[in-house]
Order: structure tokens, then sequence, then C-alpha cells
């Protein structure tokens, strides 16, 4: 068989002329596109030796014709691609093993996770109790279990104390490892291992309640003991906040707001300065037939008196009111019709004393708020419904108890046995039969007279007396800021 001999320059193998002749190899029909002819059956080429790899181009020789690049054979395209192919296939199974690994990999890394944090069992402290659990269940869920350890809600309270409805009040309260959590924060919580949580009973609630106000009335104190009694400081209301209950409906008293001030009613005896020695008649229940008498008696001895007038017989005589005036005397309301004052009601006595008040003042023309009560009946009571309207009770220190008629010996006897500096005798001008009295009277005062008596008004006799406030003096109300 003929050698093929290869061209230098790696050109298709030309045979040696002194090898054997191979036989040509039968062209394929048609030629490419230049001219060439087509490629012969790679049967009937023998294989290329493998060439060194080399970084430049072979040189060509000056003047050659420069050659295209000769095409790739089949079988050299199909061998590359079969080699491309197997290389990827090989990287694809690499990747799919690696991928297989990696999910096998966080598959038990997952699964672990989720064991440790669900199935795995620790231990935890509830009130001192040792107790076995797992990440899987709440702390809400363990309180639950175990009825909260027997703690409970609070109760709803009224705002008296008294429970409404029982758990009505804060839930249970819960804290672990010393931080506080609600209700809500412990559906939430999942414990860990050595977790400490206590349990507690819930505090109690009080009911919503509406803020009000009130009146604190004031009350009165009263001194007794002395002939003239007064207002020393008058009265003010206080104001008290007080809660309703919004469910109960209970009012309980909560602050005083301000504290009321009560009325002080003082009693004193006046008491003249030391070498004086003064009395001051007074005569009740008229004016009546027998005033005028008496008024003509007094101006006729140079003495004075206080009339203690009722206001319907005022009215009824002003021609003897404005002579008792005229003569120097004083004129002081004995009520309007006389009635015992501490068993009218509220309207009824202010009514009574005004209008007494009022009837003295249109009589005589003169104004006074100088009370005696009938029967000498005043009261606390009566002292708060009226200490705006009455400035001082006149009583008395010598009672001839006149109205019994004793005699005239009796009624003398009882004045100038009881007689001192600064006493108010008690006599009547009217009420009744009052001749014993126009009868004893001249006497009485002539007796008087020489033991060194003068003759004064009950209000003189305060004015002479420092310890009476100046609105008493002055025959006044008391001011509402009195103290």
């Amino acid at each position: 068989m003929g050698r093929l001999k290869w061209n230098k320059d790696g050109g298709d193998p030309t045979p040696d002329a002194n090898s054997p002749k191979m036989p040509e190899a039968r062209a394929s029909q048609g030629s490419t596109e230049h001219g060439e002819p087509s490629r012969v059956t790679a049967s009937l080429r023998p294989p290329r030796p493998p060439q060194p790899a080399s970084t430049h181009p072979a040189p060509r020789k000056a003047g050659a014709a420069q050659e295209r690049p000769r095409s790739m054979s089949d079988d050299e395209t199909g061998r590359q691609a079969g080699v491309a192919g197997h290389q990827g296939n090989r990287h694809a199974f690499m990747a799919a093993v690696l991928l297989l690994f990696v999910c096998l990999i966080a598959s038990a890394v997952g699964g672990t996770w989720y064991w440790w944090n669900n199935f795995r069992q620790f231990t935890v402290s509830i009130n001192n109790e040792t107790l076995h659990v797992t990440g899987r269940d709440s702390l809400s869920s363990i309180l639950e279990g175990h009825h909260y350890f027997g703690k409970r809600p609070g109760a709803l309270l009224s705002i008296s104390g008294k429970h409404l409805k029982a758990e009505g009040g804060q839930a249970v309260r819960i804290t672990c490892n010393g931080s506080p959590l609600s209700s809500a924060e412990s559906k939430s919580t999942r414990l860990a291992s050595d977790d400490v949580v206590t349990v507690s009973d819930g505090g109690d609630r009080t009911e919503g309640h509406a803020v009000r106000e009130r009146t604190i009335p004031y009350s009165a104190s009263m001194k007794l003991g002395g002939a003239v009694q007064f207002v020393s400081q008058q009265g003010s209301d206080g104001e008290m906040e007080y809660w309703v209950g919004s469910i109960s409906h209970e009012s309980v008293d909560k602050r005083v707001i301000r504290q009321p001030r009560n009325l002080e009613i003082d009693s004193i005896s006046p008491r003249p300065p030391a070498g004086k020695k003064v009395i001051a008649l007074t005569f009740d229940d008229g004016p009546s037939e027998y005033s005028s008498q008496i008024l003509q008696i007094l101006k006729g001895k140079g003495a004075k008196a206080t009339f203690m007038d009722i206001g319907d017989q005022s009215v009824a005589m002003p021609q003897v009111e404005r002579q008792m005036i005229s003569d120097g005397n004083q004129v002081v309301s004995h009520s309007d019709s006389h009635p015992d004052l501490t068993t009218l009601n509220h309207d009824e006595l202010r009514k009574e004393l005004t209008s007494g008040f009022d009837a003295l003042r249109k009589a005589s023309g003169s104004t006074t708020r100088m009370l005696r009560a009938p029967y000498g009946s005043f009261n606390e009571k009566t002292w708060l419904q009226t200490s705006d309207i009455v400035g001082s009770n006149v009583l008395w220190t010598i009672d001839t108890q006149d109205w019994k008629q004793p005699g005239e010996d009796a009624i003398r006897q009882q004045v100038l046995s009881n007689a001192y500096s600064g006493a108010i005798v008690l006599m009547h001008d009217g009420g009744g039969n009052r001749t014993q009295d126009v009868h004893v009277l001249p006497g009485i005062i002539d007796a008087l007279k020489s033991q060194g008596y003068q003759f004064v008004t009950v209000n003189e006799l305060i004015s002479m007396d420092s310890r009476f406030p100046s609105w008493v003096q002055k025959d006044e109300v008391a001011p509402s800021d009195a103290h």
C-alpha cells in the first residue's frame, strides 16, 4: 500500500513517488461554492497525527495565495458535541447531588430546630413548683391547665367596698423572670429552660363613679347662763365632694372641700363699770291701757324703762309707742303675736319675727333687732333659722312674777331684795290686769333711788360693758363675717 507524505505547510497529504498508487477517492457529486471538490469520505483519509499547540499561526510562503480555513468535519463536530454533552450531564448531576445534600442538611437542621423548640421537654418553676413542659405550650395554656395554681382575678367592688361581682376585677398577676406579663402577652409567651414564673391573685377593681358636690349645713352652739344672748359668730355652710357609684348607685362622701363654720351664740349678763349703780326696768306684753299710766310714773320720777311690745298691739296703739320713744325709753320686739317661737316651723318663725319688727318700726318710728322671746324660749334651732334677722335676745335677772298677781308687797319685795347694779327686772304692762304693777312701781323707783340706783334702758346697760360686740351695742344684726 502506498504511503502518504504530509505537507510541511499543513496541507493535505500527497502520495509518495515511491509508494504504490492508491486508488483515487471518488469525489462526491457537486462542488463547493468556490469550485473546490467536495470533501471525501473520511474512511479513505488516514488520521492526522496530532499537532503541537502553538500560540502563533504558521508562516505563510511569500506569494502564496491565502487559504480559507477548512471546515470542521461532522465527526469532529459530533465528537466535540458529545464531549460537551457529557460534561454538561456530569455538571447537572453534581448540582443535583449538591442540592440534595443541602436539602438533607436543611431538613436535618430544621427538623432538629423544630423538635428542640416544640417537643423537647425541659423544666421550669411556677410558684416554686417544678414542671416539665415543651416549647410548644404557651404560658397561658400551661397556667390554664393548672387552674392558675389556685390564683383568681380580683373582685368588682362598689365605691363603699361591697362585692358586686366575683372575678370582675383585675386579671391574675403573672411575672416571668421578674418581668410582669399581661394576659395577652402570656398567650404568646413560650417558656425556656429554667424560667421562673410567679402567679398571684389579681387586684380588686372599684366600679366607676360620678363626682358631685353637696352643701354641709352649719350647726349652732349655744352658751347659756347670761341675761343677754347674741351672735358671736355667724355660721356658713361647708361643701362636700361625694361619689355616686355607676353600678350600685351608692353615695359615699369623699372629701370636705370647705369646712362649715358653726353659728356661735354667747350669753352675758351686763356688768357696769365699778362705782356705777344702774338697773334696767322692763315691761312685757304691751302696749295696753296700763302702758300710758306706767309712762306717766316713769316720766314723773325721771326714770327710764325698756318696753318689750307685741307687734299687732303696737300698730293698734301707735301713739303710745311714739310716747315711749319720745320720753327716752327703749322699744324692743316681743314677737308679733306672742307664740312659743320654738314650736314654729322655719317659715312661720321668720314671718312672726319680721312682722313684729316691722310693726314696731311703723308704730314707733324706731328700728330694732333686739328681741325678748315670749316665755324666754329661744334655742339653738331658732337661732339657726333667724341669726340674720335677730341681733340679741334679752332675758332677765329678776323675775317679779307679777303675772301671777301675787300682791304689791310681793312684787316690791322681789325687786328690792334682789337688786344689784346691772340687774334686768321683769315686769308687765299688758297681757292681763296690771293694776298691781301700776300701784307698786312708784315705791320701787323711790326705794332704788334712795339706794343710789339710776334707771337705764337695756341698750344703755349693754353699752356699758365692753364684752358685748359692737353690733349688739348698736342693736344690729351680726355681720356675716362676725367671729
